[in-house]
């Protein structure tokens, strides 16, 4: 489905009988990793690697996520033996939805997590004697820096994720106090250094740093900034993505509530859900050109968008989802009683 111009998708959804998809039951404050399960489950390649699972005496974390996915698949489920694996023990204690979903990668087999990891080379040059040296940096997301982007932690100007890729990417010249030691020089010397994408996973989650310490509080305080999220996304000299999931956080660090916004490729057509723990409903999407990008594609609450990757002919578009809109979006409510 190609976006040429402008659309709308603001018409009448199926009843909530219809609706195929379930959610998570919530224990305590576990929010943030509901939000991060439903995006593992709703990612079909890892969905597929983690139901194939067979070893049921596997050291692996993949046998719990396997009797998760197939509950997700019928029922609302429970998430009690996946919390007791994880070593949760107060679920009334808020955690960070990336650390999270960090920590089920690393505990799942390497079949099933393989599309989240990335490698990096971080290129050192010396100014000198060129001499160039690479260091290879395993990654399962890209942190995005908000605090030099944004005037102040309320936000009053903005982010532009397009912007934050340029900088991540960017070489940094390392000069004055910042001179690195070469030792086919045998001094300190000027260099550059640059992170090249090495391993382009076919996932890309991008992990907004939307938490700061600050010395006049002497806490962690939130970037609440608004944020443009553009739907394709180019990796310099790599590949081309395309978003199909937002985790979202409304709230501060210790308290609030995480939720997923997924996109989910249907028979006739994508469509884009919000999995609110036990609450599933269709997302009321406007969709405008690249024309009016600038207007539409603030987006306050985001803290972890995943991208896939692929060639894909696809027009580079906005998405405006139900918390920026004046009205009450149509929902279809799946919640399980």
């Amino acid at each position: 489905m190609n976006f040429t111009g402008r659309q709308f998708f603001d018409g009448t959804f199926n009843p909530a009988a219809d609706v195929k998809y379930h959610g998570l039951a919530k224990e305590g404050a576990t929010c943030y990793l509901n939000s991060v399960l439903q995006v593992l489950f709703m990612t079909k390649d890892f969905r597929e690697a983690v139901m194939r699972h067979t070893n049921e005496n596997s050291q692996f974390f993949d046998q719990h996520l396997k009797a998760l996915f197939e509950d997700l698949q019928n029922h609302t489920a429970k998430t009690d033996a996946i919390i007791k694996t994880l070593g949760i023990d107060n679920v009334s204690e808020q955690h960070d939805a990336a650390e999270y979903f960090e920590k089920i990668l690393t505990l799942t087999s390497p079949q099933a997590s393989q599309i989240f990891h990335g490698m990096l080379a971080k290129k050192t040059t010396c100014c000198k004697c060129l001499t160039e040296t690479d260091i290879d940096i395993p990654f399962w997301h890209l942190p995005l820096a908000l605090v030099d982007s944004c005037t102040d932690t309320k936000g009053s100007e903005g982010y532009r994720v397009v912007d934050g890729i340029d900088d991540f990417f960017r070489m940094t010249e390392l000069n004055g106090e910042n001179q690195m030691y070469c030792d086919q020089c045998d001094d300190k010397v000027d260099a550059t250094t640059k992170d090249v994408m090495k391993h382009h996973p076919d996932v890309l989650p991008l992990l907004l740093k939307r938490f700061e310490f600050s010395y006049h509080d002497m806490s962690y305080v939130k970037i609440s900034c608004a944020v443009e999220v553009p739907y394709t996304l180019q990796i310099p000299d790599s590949q081309t993505y395309e978003l199909y999931a937002v985790v979202d956080h409304v709230g501060d660090l210790r308290s609030g509530l995480y939720s997923a916004r997924i996109k989910i490729e249907e028979e006739h057509g994508d469509r884009w859900y919000n999995f609110d723990d036990a609450r599933v409903t269709e997302v009321r999407l406007l969709v405008l050109s690249s024309l009016l990008l600038k207007h539409i594609t603030k987006q306050p609450c985001c803290t972890v968008m995943y991208y896939r990757g692929g060639e894909r002919d696809r027009s580079y578009v906005s998405l405006l989802f139900p918390s920026q809109l004046d009205y009450e979006p149509f929902q279809v409510d799946n919640t399980e009683k």
